[in-house]
């Protein structure tokens, strides 16, 4: 799962570094970017992620991601 989601946040914006572990993916992406990157993991994990849980937090790493994405599993 780990390497899905690297691979999808490459895809997405390749300057985005996978190692830099201090670096918010949130803040990192820009809006549209976000977006992108949930709809990408919707169609790979075939999980709906509510509205309500696009927020920041969600997407502030990796493992945040996976939670996120295990919850809805």
């Amino acid at each position: 799962m780990r390497d899905d989601i690297i691979e999808i946040l490459c895809d997405i914006n390749p300057l985005w570094d996978p190692d830099d572990e201090d670096m918010s993916i949130a803040e990192f992406l820009e809006s549209k970017q976000l977006m992108e990157l949930i709809v990408a993991l919707e169609d790979k994990f075939d999980v709906d992620i509510p509205y309500d849980e696009r927020n920041e937090d969600n997407f502030e790493n990796i493992d945040t991601i996976i939670e996120l994405l295990e919850k809805l599993q």
